[in-house]
């Protein structure tokens, strides 16, 4: 990690691995026809690559480990006004670092309502991926010269919401006291200004970034990050009807 600008409050383990870049904290939609593979063919919102070319690539703590335990960073959606999504699968893009891989490697989700600065919000729904409804597969990405994955869990049972806005957290987890790279993996949740978004835009100034260890308290990633408000790439998966 040295060779990265690092975000940290604890002991040299950063919080954040980010570029040097201009602030800047725009989210531009460059739109695909078609979603991800990872996110068909039920897609209702991916919200883009990230981009690791940019001055603006980010990418936040969100992790369970034996290193950095229950950091969890929430990304921002909104179902339309009008529809109802019944959300049965998600997917974050998130890089590893110490350990290409997850031990156990079912990961926990969840969906909230209601959070905000300091506050955890409502859980709407929660629970753990088994092993088999969990996939850990390499994007083809490498931002900051580490391997890209998406983190894809199937929630069970589904998930009903209606429109407003949502928090999706997905904890890649490296907890397992036989494994000595969980002593040094880190999982940090990508950033993306929109490439190969499908679906609506979702706000770019409403995710947050929780962790007793680094010292945040559901804190806005426009104030985590030193280059401007974040989208975080992630996808959600199920059907949508209209009202």
């Amino acid at each position: 990690m040295s060779a990265l600008a690092q975000n940290t409050r604890t002991k040299g383990v950063p919080s954040l691995v980010k570029s040097t870049g201009p602030e800047k904290g725009k989210y531009v939609s460059h739109p695909a026809e078609v979603p991800p593979s990872v996110c068909a063919p039920r897609c209702l919102l991916y919200t883009g690559d990230t981009n690791t070319s940019s001055a603006d690539d980010n990418g936040f703590a969100n992790e369970n480990t034996l290193l950095v335990p229950e950091t969890t960073v929430w990304g921002a959606f909104t179902v339309p006004a009008g529809q109802t999504w019944t959300v049965d699968g998600a997917f974050i893009n998130t890089i590893a670092d110490g350990y290409n891989g997850l031990d156990p490697s079912a990961s926990s989700w969840a969906i909230a309502s209601g959070v905000s600065e300091g506050n955890a919000g409502t859980v709407v729904a929660s629970g753990t991926s088994t092993s088999a409804n969990t996939q850990f597969l390499a994007t083809g990405r490498f931002p900051f010269g580490f391997t890209e994955y998406s983190l894809r869990v199937k929630t069970v049972p589904a998930t009903v919401l209606s429109a407003g806005t949502y928090w999706l957290n997905i904890t890649p987890q490296c907890t397992d006291s036989g494994n000595s790279s969980c002593s040094i993996a880190q999982y940090f949740w990508d950033d993306t200004f929109g490439w190969n978004n499908y679906g609506i835009i979702p706000p770019a100034n409403d995710s947050f970034f929780n962790s007793s260890y680094f010292g945040f308290d559901y804190a806005n990633l426009c104030e985590v990050s030193s280059t401007g408000c974040q989208v975080l790439s992630f996808g959600i998966i199920g059907t949508g009807t209209t009202d």
